[in-house]
């Protein structure tokens, strides 16, 4: 899980004890570019590597992994999934890998595009940018619309600063054009993403990606955790049904 800008691992907490209950192992990764000392060194190569650190973790243990980015994450999530798609695995006879990456209301930049390239390279009008660090104004209306009141303070209070670089570097690999299975998590009351820039993101993926649409806010794993978790565990059965599984000749050959 690759949560998005200004927020921390922590944030994933609710979902996460979701799917722990659905028996899923979930590790969220925190971002480089946030925090509250000097994020401003950092920027998506520097997120992609610490994914990437823990992705190579659990695909060298053999684990088939599903990739979950909400917002910002799915930069530096896609730079981060790079050689480690199971199908191209399982071809050279191994074990593990990415089965899916699933953007949950994510942005999907193109190589050589950064996330402000998809906004038309202008700042939201809730951006706040002060030098190189940047922080959402009215976080409750743009992030936390639907969320219980209590929650919703607690989850504003958690905010941290963000770099503006991790705004404005750009994309180094694009999962969907290179043969990963995709997914995508629309959520149709977002403030941050508008539906409409959901869906052309989207438009980008195979025909048969995985899709889902929530009558939620920008963060469906606070404001409805439950529901979230049954979407997510369809997506595993999906990216389950359509995993490949090592050769045996190449596996028996390995092993020799």
């Amino acid at each position: 899980m690759v949560p998005g800008a200004w927020h921390t691992a922590p944030a994933f907490d609710l979902i996460r004890q979701q799917l722990t209950n659905r028996g899923f192992e979930s590790v969220a990764v925190p971002l480089l570019t946030v925090g509250p000392t000097d994020p401003l060194n950092q920027g998506v190569p520097e997120d992609a590597a610490a994914i990437r650190a823990q992705l190579e973790k659990m695909v060298d243990a053999g684990k088939d992994v599903m990739v979950l980015s909400h917002s910002y994450g799915g930069v530096p999530a896609a730079a981060a999934v790079e050689g480690f798609n199971a199908k191209d695995r399982a071809a050279k006879g191994q074990k593990g890998g990415v089965v899916m990456v699933l953007h949950m209301t994510s942005f999907a930049a193109q190589v050589g595009s950064s996330l402000m390239d998809s906004l038309g390279g202008n700042p939201l009008p809730w951006f706040n940018i002060t030098g190189d660090v940047l922080t959402p104004t009215d976080p409750i209306k743009v992030f936390y619309a639907d969320v219980e009141p209590t929650l919703a303070a607690k989850s504003v209070a958690a905010l941290e600063p963000s770099s503006m670089r991790a705004m404005t570097d750009k994309g180094s690999f694009a999962p969907w054009d290179q043969g990963f299975e995709m997914g995508f998590i629309h959520t149709e009351d977002d403030q941050a993403i508008p539906i409409a820039i959901q869906k052309q993101m989207a438009a980008q993926f195979p025909a048969d990606h995985f899709t889902a649409t929530l009558k939620s806010s920008h963060s469906p794993f606070l404001s409805m955790p439950e529901k979230l978790g049954e979407v997510l565990e369809q997506a595993a059965n999906h990216a389950s049904q359509k995993a490949p599984k090592p050769l045996l000749s190449l596996d028996i050959n390995l092993h020799l």
